[in-house]
């Protein structure tokens, strides 16, 4: 175990931000410290996933790094109330849970230690999260493509309640979205997709071995309403984008197109 050790990481600068959703962009004082939050995050999950990558256990360090910026947009906005947002970020690429792993330490569910034992045996923090399991993992998630249908569910559970799912370019060449697309649609459910589309994939690069395949037409097809962020690095775009997207009523997409 390495729990003894400290984690070698100052976070004590990480502050979290409540944001309000009737605002459309956010004050210089709230940029910054997402900013800052944003670098101190992926400082962190390259340290320890390349930890457990050292001990020969994998670490997955690419998705969880790209999504960093928009976890804790929406997760400074789950924190206020008033913005009707179920309290889990549903994340449909289970191999991205060192973000998850993270925003539990730094919601004060687990000590940051926990991170240094990162998929190790019995450590408690497998690659995929599973609930009940770690603390603060509040879904499980299997691979690509599971979760919009489990997400789904929870949006007919919870009318009045915004559900906000992290997807991918791989998860929704999966079958299974193509499923849950035209639910939501049929029934009008309020579940919002903020997805990394970095055209990176186990297999490749999909636009290179699966040419057409575009994330704004296909979604627009089976009648989500689609938004394209060309810029999600720069946060305060990103903030603008992800609000538009979340005032609006039924199933809304926000395609964040970055280079991992």
């Amino acid at each position: 175990m390495t729990t003894e050790l400290k984690f070698p990481i100052d976070m004590s600068e990480y502050k979290h931000v409540t944001l309000n959703l009737s605002r459309k962009e956010l004050t210089r004082e709230e940029l910054e410290q997402i900013q800052l939050n944003v670098q101190l995050a992926r400082d962190a999950i390259v340290f320890y996933t390349a930890l457990a990558g050292a001990k020969g256990l994998g670490g997955h360090t690419g998705g969880a790094y790209d999504i960093t910026p928009e976890v804790i947009i929406a997760d400074s906005l789950v924190k206020d109330k008033k913005n009707n947002i179920f309290p889990i970020l549903f994340d449909e690429a289970g191999h991205r849970v060192a973000i998850q792993y993270l925003m539990s330490a730094l919601n004060d569910n687990m000590p940051l230690e926990r991170l240094l034992e990162y998929r190790e045996p019995n450590g408690g923090l497998p690659g995929h999260p599973e609930r009940g399991y770690t603390p603060g993992i509040l879904f499980s998630g299997g691979r690509l493509g599971h979760t919009w249908g489990f997400a789904n569910g929870i949006a007919r559970a919870n009318p009045g309640k915004t559900i906000i799912m992290i997807g991918s370019d791989g998860s929704q060449e999966e079958g299974n979205d193509a499923e849950a697309a035209r639910k939501c649609v049929a029934q009008n459910l309020n579940v919002k997709l903020f997805l990394d589309d970095n055209d990176v994939t186990i297999a490749g690069h999909p636009k290179d071995y699966m040419p057409g395949y575009d994330l704004e037409k296909t979604l627009s097809g089976h009648g989500v309403g689609t938004r394209v962020c060309k810029t999600p690095e720069d946060v305060a775009k990103l903030y603008s984008a992800m609000q538009s997207v979340l005032i609006k009523e039924g199933p809304q997409a926000l395609i964040n197109r970055r280079k991992m």
